[in-house]
């Protein structure tokens, strides 16, 4: 899985209605959406506010070919602020 981080939640919100029409979304096996929508939370990372949208690389519903993949990054852990011990 690779990620793209948006600015905007419109620009998030085009991709996954764009994914969405590209897999027939929702279809009759239960498949409402491409994704759900997250943003990066930790407001120490670079990214604070960002809108985080999935690159799918395997499974049913591939999309790493849709995308520029210059744009696309790992999981970063630190997008989610750590848990209070």
């Amino acid at each position: 899985m690779k990620y793209i981080l948006y600015s905007t939640e419109t620009a998030w919100n085009a991709s996954n209605t764009a994914m969405n029409t590209l897999f027939g979304l929702p279809d009759g096996n239960g498949n409402e959406r491409y994704a759900e929508i997250k943003q990066v939370t930790n407001e120490d990372n670079a990214n604070y506010g960002k809108y985080i949208f999935p690159v799918t690389t395997e499974g049913s519903f591939i999309t790493v070919d849709k995308f520029n993949v210059s744009e696309m990054v790992e999981f970063d852990p630190t997008w989610s602020p750590p848990d209070p011990e």
